[in-house]
């Protein structure tokens, strides 16, 4: 009866421990997605301040125009933004384009990284990029916005910011992106995930020591 007992106390106590360290994760994990949305907003806004908006509307969209001087102009202002917060990975700008649920790249601080085959899309002037899955760009039109969640795609995984770039008359032409590398919140998602988990099983094997202790009990008050 004692060791019955100490056992569904001491299951007890590993649930409410493994409980708390799940509730404690989850914390970490909203705090540090919330940050860095704040972060990427910040940085977004204040990198549309950098950009030359009538050299922006004068780029081709066209792969060749790359190599164009208001292209490179418009590279040179997105290079330093990355240069001023380390934190960065992709700094790009979009613009709509006639095809429903897709904008398409206008500059691309990095057009060809290294992690790009020939088995994934690029980011020169003109190519396409499906956001149909991603609210955010949408939203950035209206004012600066960031992902709730970090998304997958060919150039890895990622929590992004934007922030509108506004012609003279103040409407919105184009969005600023920026990327930081979302492996770091990805790892938080999983570690969590595995805490859930502990917290569950863990519950499962006290209420199973509980109930086990009372039927002990109902079947020994029967025999009295």
């Amino acid at each position: 009866m004692l060791r019955r007992f100490i056992w569904i106390i001491l299951s007890g106590i590993l649930f409410i421990v493994m409980l708390g360290n799940f509730i404690f994760s989850q914390y970490r994990l909203r705090n540090a997605v919330s940050q860095a949305r704040e972060q990427l907003m910040l940085i977004a806004s204040s990198g549309v301040l950098l950009v030359d908006v009538e050299a922006l509307l004068s780029v081709p969209l066209i792969q060749s125009a790359e190599g164009s001087p208001e292209y490179r102009q418009i590279s040179r202002q997105l290079e330093k933004i990355k240069e001023s917060n380390s934190s960065i990975k992709y700094v790009y700008i979009m613009m709509p384009s006639e095809e429903v649920g897709f904008m398409q790249y206008v500059v691309d601080a990095d057009p060809v990284p290294e992690i790009i085959t020939a088995h994934c899309p690029t980011s020169l002037p003109g190519d396409k990029y499906d956001v149909r899955n991603l609210p955010g760009i949408i939203a950035a039109f209206d004012g600066p916005s960031a992902d709730k969640d970090i998304n997958t795609d060919a150039w890895g995984v990622f929590i992004s910011g934007y922030a509108p770039i506004r012609d003279n008359e103040g409407k919105p032409v184009a969005i600023l992106g920026v990327d930081f590398d979302g492996a770091f919140i990805q790892d938080m998602e999983k570690k969590s995930g595995r805490s859930g988990l502990a917290a569950l099983l863990t519950g499962i094997l006290f209420i199973i020591s509980f109930l086990s202790l009372k039927s002990w009990r109902i079947a020994a008050s029967l025999k009295s």
